[in-house]
């Protein structure tokens, strides 16, 4: 006889959680499993065995009441239980298994004022299905184990929660936004796996961090006994905090560059050891006259005051120095010294005299550093020693220049190195001067609050993009020049157009020059006959070029390529432009090179550069950019090197890293596609014109002039229809060569197609994308891979004969180190889901669009989190643009020629072939 019917009832109370086997009524019941059968008694068998090793365990001789159920169920019992369909919660209600795994994610969004709303919530995983988890949204959830999380009606399985899963119920919380970085810190080393949600932030995970060495000078007590404690910091922490704490990572928030930076913590050598080897390089017997005490140290007067004297400078290279003021009964100071500046005008750079004053007292410039690098300290005029804080010397001396040649206090700065100090300490300067800074400034963050349109002939800007636009017309209005470096789809050349559209709408505004990648010229044209068909555009590009086509008095568009501003910079050199624009702006990252030379002489009022990727591999190429944008930024190439470069790439130098940030920041305007979510669409597509160089073209042009005459005497034979066999052949065969020419015995190079799309994938992957590969040709996909192969881009390849492709497909997804899926359009067309992907590239595309749309609705499609980017690549003045062109003067013919290919041919005429063969 079956026995009666019982419940596992899981609950939480506190930190604790508990499975008690009882009746539906909830009163306790023994486990007779022998009575039961398949799941039921499975489970409740090991019930029984893991009560049996509770009880076996207990202190009888503890006088604490015998616990009711099983303390902390494991894995293994509740997944028992929840198959066995016995398994409720604490008020008898069922608990279902959910399939697949599960992650726990902390959502953060901003609450009111400066109040941060942090929720925690499940998200799925392998397999896990979103359906179940939308069912549960609004219930509570509780952790019940290292890997299980009760929620709703469902337990679900999750990924390891780690040592303190049972405080994971009260994530939850409200915080003030200064408050984020330490509340993340210990969440995070308390839950490694856990995942973070920052709307207002990309999570991205740093390189390790190695706590620095600090002392805390806790008091002189009254005998005059120094009490002091070494710990561990680093910046933005309080002192103790690492000590305090068991920190496994830390999380640092950059607002300005939208960074949730999370890495991990190093502890390098032991605080204490390195306080005690000072200690002994004074005294080898410092020991004996220094008491330890949980970590604490005192030392006696006779002994502090020689040892601070002596070694000071010693412990400010060495420590962060907390609490210094306390020194000042021993006639020693530590502060932050203040610059006092008086400037007067100059062409590039103001000149002027520094002083430095501490406590009242100051010191000329010159004074104040030469002591200071020769004792590392300074006198006072009552005798005290002045040990000024070493990383606030370190940016005076990265900021201000000594005049060779002045008096000690003479020194002289640029426009950007004014605004890098802090001007509320004392700057006297020509009014015009500092209203021209804090105008700057103060306009600069408030861009947001004054609504903007710029009409476009076609289509609207989204708000970023005028907010782009904005940005860029704020730095023209103060002479200065910057790098929109929006990831790639945003629309950075659509925010430069209406930028123009606004330059050119009043007076005569003068030559506007813009150079760009060969690949990349006829989509500059295009897009500007798109979004603004007024502006006048000449392109100067091709052996038929002459400089005397550009002057200054041309009021238009001058696009050009870096080939030819660098074989053709002798006369363009002599011409002031009224704007330079550079895109793809990482073309000049080499200093040394000779598109650099060129592009860094010409004269331009206004410039921009544009780029995904400003910075890919060291930071001689952010000297380079900004060579070009603001030519006085950075000063000569050795100054940055040793200013900049060398400490920050050399030795780690984390202040010289936030004050360079702190630079550029105006200059360079950075969103990411996850930055801008809500006002982008589900899907964008767009057409990349891509130009063939000669010998492509010749080679293509040789065929098509022998494939049309073969095609024209097929037709005058047998009519049009007994000819179309031949002319699909044809057509592929022009379309092939159009794309990947490579496979022609003619033709030797290497297609412009595959130079973009490489160009393309590379940026793309640098940031974190990944892409989808579609072509029609197995040559083609062998090609693109080798391709990226060359690059280290990791890559994927599927054709129809590729097996196992669902292994493929979930390596594509989970794998970052895969950056790109090429494959041809009839095996990607159908049955995948790549989600992970959010940049498609259609290398030839034909008719058939509804094959390629399908394509596309790999990733655009359900579980798709973000917004999808789609190139087609036409190759120009071949077959490929003749059926754009025909879409323009034939729009019933567009429907059946992007639908199947064979009814795409039966709607062509004679005459329509004849166009496509011309």
């Amino acid at each position: 006889m079956p026995g009666p019917p019982l419940l596992l009832y899981l609950k939480k109370a506190g930190t604790s959680s508990t499975l008690q086997l009882a009746d539906s009524k909830g009163r306790p019941a023994d486990s007779e499993y022998r009575r039961y059968t398949g799941d039921a008694r499975i489970a409740l068998r090991e019930y029984a065995l893991l009560m049996h090793r509770q009880q076996e365990q207990i202190n009888w001789t503890s006088e604490e009441p015998l616990p009711e159920g099983l303390q902390y169920p494991g894995p293994r019992i509740l997944q028992l239980a929840a198959r066995s369909g016995l398994l409720c919660d604490s008020t008898g209600k069922l608990l279902n298994l959910a399939p697949g795994t599960y992650y726990l994610e902390l959502s953060i969004r901003e609450g009111k004022g400066e109040a941060l709303t942090i929720r925690p919530r499940l998200v799925a995983g392998a397999e896990g299905d979103p359906e179940v988890l939308s069912r549960v949204s609004e219930a509570p959830f509780h952790s019940v184990s290292a890997s299980h999380i009760m929620a709703g009606e469902y337990l679900f399985c999750c990924e390891d929660l780690g040592s303190y899963w049972a405080e994971a119920d009260f994530l939850g919380s409200t915080i003030n936004k200064t408050d984020l970085g330490i509340f993340l810190s210990i969440t995070l080393s308390r839950f490694p796996l856990l995942k973070v949600d920052f709307q207002q932030c990309e999570t991205v995970y740093g390189k390790p961090r190695t706590l620095r060495a600090a002392l805390v000078f806790q008091e002189i007590d009254a005998y005059n006994y120094l009490h002091l404690q070494p710990v561990s910091t680093l910046d933005g922490y309080p002192p103790g905090f690492f000590e305090e704490q068991d920190i496994l990572k830390i999380a640092e928030i950059h607002y300005q560059e939208r960074h949730l930076e999370i890495a991990e913590i190093i502890y390098a050598d032991s605080p204490q050891e390195r306080f005690l080897a000072i200690l002994k390089k004074f005294r080898k017997d410092a020991e004996k006259h220094v008491h330890a005490e949980n970590g604490r140290y005192i030392l006696p007067p006779e002994f502090a005051e020689p040892f601070l004297s002596e070694h000071m400078t010693d412990l400010a290279r060495d420590f962060e120095l907390f609490h210094a003021e306390t020194l000042k009964r021993y006639r020693i100071r530590y502060a932050k010294p203040k610059l006092r500046l008086s400037l007067g005008s100059g062409l590039d750079y103001f000149e002027g005299r520094a002083a430095v004053e501490v406590d009242g007292q100051e010191f000329s410039y010159g004074h104040f550093l030469n002591e200071y690098r020769q004792s590392g300290y300074v006198k006072l005029d009552n005798g005290d020693k002045l040990f000024p804080e070493k990383r606030e010397m370190d940016r005076f001396t990265r900021v201000l220049n000594r005049k060779p040649s002045g008096t000690d206090d003479e020194v002289h700065l640029s426009f950007f190195d004014l605004a890098m100090l802090d001007i509320t300490a004392g700057v006297e300067a020509p009014p015009d001067l500092m209203n021209r800074i804090r105008s700057f400034y103060r306009n600069l963050n408030s861009l947001n609050e004054t609504p903007a349109t710029f009409p476009l002939h076609q289509g609207s800007l989204r708000e970023y993009q005028k907010y782009g636009v904005q940005w860029l017309q704020h730095l023209r209005e103060h002479r200065l020049g910057g790098c929109l470096a929006d990831d790639m789809g945003l629309g950075k050349t659509v925010q430069v157009i209406a930028l123009l559209r606004v330059l050119y709408s009043g007076d005569p505004y003068g030559p506007t020059l813009i150079i760009c990648p060969k690949s990349l010229l006829y989509n500059w044209e295009l897009e500007i006959q798109r979004f603004a068909p007024e502006l006048p555009v000449h392109m100067y590009y091709g052996p038929g070029r002459t400089s005397q086509e550009i002057s200054e008095t041309w009021n238009g568009i001058i696009l050009s390529t870096y080939a030819t501003i660098r074989n053709d910079i002798t006369s363009l050199q002599e011409i002031c432009f009224s704007s330079i624009i550079l895109d793809e702006s990482q073309a000049i990252k080499n200093t040394a090179a000779m598109t650099t030379i060129a592009v860094l002489s010409l004269k331009g009022d206004h410039r921009i550069a544009l780029s995904g990727t400003p910075v890919e591999n060291h930071l001689g190429e952010l000297y380079s950019l900004f060579r070009f944008l603001n030519p006085s930024f950075f000063g000569s190439e050795n100054h940055f090197m040793k200013t900049w470069a060398k400490p920050i790439q050399e030795k780690d130098d984390a202040d010289a890293l936030q004050d360079l940030k702190t630079r550029i920041y105006p200059y360079i305007l950075r969103r990411l596609k996850r930055d801008v979510l809500k006002d982008l669409p589900e899907k964008t597509e767009q057409t990349a014109l891509i130009e063939l160089d000669s010998a492509h073209l010749a080679t293509y042009h040789r065929r098509r002039k022998m494939l049309s005459e073969g095609i024209q005497g097929e037709i005058r034979k047998n009519g049009m229809h007994k000819s179309m066999f031949m002319i699909l052949q044809a057509l592929n065969e022009l379309r092939r060569l159009a794309s990947i020419p490579e496979a022609d015995a003619e033709y030797g190079g290497i297609s412009a197609k595959r130079e973009y799309l490489l160009d393309m994938i590379s940026e793309i992957s640098e940031t974190g994308h990944k892409s989808l590969i579609f072509t029609n040709h197995l040559t083609a996909v062998e090609l693109i891979s080798e391709d990226l192969n060359s690059r280290n881009i990791g890559n994927l390849v599927m054709t129809g004969a590729t097996s196992g492709r669902q292994e493929l497909v979930q390596r594509f997804q989970s794998d970052p180190d895969i950056a790109a899926f090429v494959m041809t359009l009839k095996t990607g067309g159908t049955g995948l889901n790549l989600t992970a992907a959010d940049y498609v590239f259609i290398v030839d595309p034909w008719w058939n669009q509804a094959a390629e749309n399908q394509a596309i609705d790999r990733t655009h499609r359900i579980g798709q989190v973000n917004p999808v980017f789609c190139y087609r690549m036409i190759a120009k003045e071949t077959i490929e643009e003749k059926i754009l062109q025909l879409q323009k003067r034939k729009s019933q013919l567009t429907a059946s020629l992007f639908s199947a290919d064979s009814d795409g041919i039966k709607s062509l005429t004679e005459n329509d072939i004849a166009f496509l063969m011309e």
